[in-house]
C-alpha cells in the first residue's frame, strides 16, 4: 500500500511500547520504511511525561486503588472532535509531525492518538491509512474509541465484539493478535513435551513492591531446597534493577541468574519452562507466544483483570498473589509428574501467535 509507516506510542506501562517494537520489527523484516517506535508525547514535553511516567509506576505499584479510579475515570473523559481538546501542544504536535513527515501508513499504539486524529479530520476520509492497535483484552477501557476513519486492529474475538458494539463496523477490525517480536516465531518450542524437564527453569519478573519480592525470593529459595524436582531460577528485574538489586542478591538462591535490563526477553522465555510475573498485556502475550505458562503475581485494577481472566480462562495461567499461594501454585503444576503443567504448555502453545506482528504489519505494508 504505502512505502512509509509511522507508528505511535507512549510509555504508560510496558504493553504499548512491546507493541509498538513488534510492528517495527515486522516491518523491518518486510523491508518497510518506517519512524521506528515515535513517542510524541515524550518529545512533546519531555520533563512533564518524564515525572508522569515515574508517577505512574509509582502509583500502579504502591496504591493501585487509586489508579482503578483513575482509570474509571478515563472511561467518562470525552476526547476528539466534539470534545474541548485538553492538550492542544500535543494537538498542534501530531499536526505539525503529520505535516513533516506525510506518512503514507499510521499505527497507533496508544489511544490517545486516535482521538487527536479525529479532533484534527473529524470523521473525514484521512490522508494516510490509520490502524489503532488495542493492546488491552476482554476490560477494554472506552478510551480506545474513537471517530476518526481507520481500522482497528485487536487480539480476540472478546475485544472484536466489544467494538462491533460499540459502533465500529465489522469491516474496519481486524483480529492481528497481540504484536509480540516476531523473533518468537523462530525461538520458541517446535513441539510441546510429553514429560516434564530434567531441570524445571523458572523465569521471575518482578514489579510490585519490595517487601512481596523479598518474601516471593525468599520462599522460591525455601521450595527450590526441598523440593525433589531439580528447579533453576533466573530473576528479570529490567527497570526496576535499581529498586530491587540489593534486595533480591542479599536472598536469593545462590545458582539464581540475576538480569537487569535485556531485550532478550524471547529467547529467554522460549528456553524457561514457567514464567512468575504481573499480567500487562506484553507479559501474558508474551508467555503464550513463549508456549511458557505463568503465575500470575499481581495485577493492576481495570486493563489487567482482563488479561488475568483471558490466562486462567485457556488454562494458561493462575492467578497467586502471596508467597505462599505462588509455592502452591508451582507445587500443584509438579505434581504427578507434572500432569498440570504439560496441560497448560501445550494450551499456551496452542492460543499463542507468534506471527501477530506480521498480521499487523500486512495491514499496512
Amino acid at each position: 500500500m504505502g512505502n512509509y509507516v509511522s507508528i505511535l506510542s507512549a510509555s504508560f506501562g510496558d504493553g504499548h511500547n512491546s507493541a509498538a517494537n513488534g510492528a517495527v520489527e515486522a516491518l523491518d523484516l518486510m523491508n518497510v520504511n518506517n519512524s521506528g517506535l515515535f513517542d510524541l508525547l515524550k518529545c512533546s514535553h519531555p520533563i512533564t511525561m518524564k515525572c508522569l511516567m515515574n508517577g505512574y509506576r509509582i502509583v500502579t505499584t504502591r496504591w493501585p486503588s487509586i489508579w482503578k479510579k483513575l482509570y474509571d475515570l478515563a472511561e467518562r473523559i470525552q476526547f476528539g472532535d466534539d470534545s474541548l481538546d485538553l492538550m492542544p501542544h500535543v494537538t498542534k504536535s501530531l499536526a505539525a509531525y503529520l505535516n513533516k513527515t506525510t506518512p503514507d501508513s499510521l499505527i497507533s499504539t496508544y489511544p490517545l492518538y486516535g482521538h487527536i486524529i479525529e479532533k484534527l479530520f473529524g470523521n473525514e476520509e484521512l490522508p494516510f491509512n490509520f490502524v489503532t492497535m488495542v493492546t488491552d483484552s476482554k476490560s477494554i477501557n472506552r478510551s480506545w474509541l474513537h471517530k476518526a476513519q481507520g481500522d482497528f486492529a485487536v487480539l480476540d474475538k472478546i475485544s472484536a465484539d466489544f467494538f462491533v458494539k460499540n459502533g465500529i463496523a465489522k469491516e474496519r477490525i481486524h483480529i492481528t493478535g497481540f504484536p509480540v517480536s516476531p523473533s518468537y516465531n523462530t525461538t520458541r518450542i517446535i513441539k510441546c513435551e510429553k514429560n516434564i524437564p530434567d531441570t524445571f527453569k523458572i523465569i521471575y519478573t518482578p514489579t510490585s513492591n519490595n517487601s512481596h519480592v523479598l518474601e516471593v525470593i525468599k520462599s522460591l529459595g525455601q521450595l527450590i531446597k526441598r523440593t525433589p524436582q531439580k528447579i533453576s531460577l533466573t530473576v528479570v528485574m529490567g527497570r526496576h534493577e535499581k529498586r530491587l538489586k540489593k534486595t533480591i542478591q542479599a536472598t536469593c538462591p545462590k545458582e539464581t541468574t540475576l538480569i537487569g535490563w535485556t531485550e532478550n526477553m524471547p529467547e529467554l522465555l522460549c528456553s524457561h519452562h514457567l514464567l512468575i510475573g504481573k499480567a500487562g498485556g506484553a507479559s501474558v502475550q508474551e508467555s503464550l507466544a513463549s508456549a511458557c505458562p505463568m503465575i500470575i503475581d499481581s495485577m493492576i485494577p481495570g486493563q489487567e483483570e482482563g488479561n488475568a481472566e483471558m490466562m486462567t480462562t485457556i488454562n494458561s495461567g493462575i492467578i497467586a498473589f502471596t508467597a505462599g499461594e505462588i509455592n502452591s501454585a508451582i507445587l500443584s503444576l509438579l505434581q504427578n509428574d507434572g500432569k498440570k503443567w504439560l496441560e497448560m504448555r501445550h494450551n499456551c502453545f496452542r492460543e499463542g501467535n507468534p506471527r501477530a506482528a506480521l498480521n499487523l504489519a500486512n495491514l499496512v505494508a
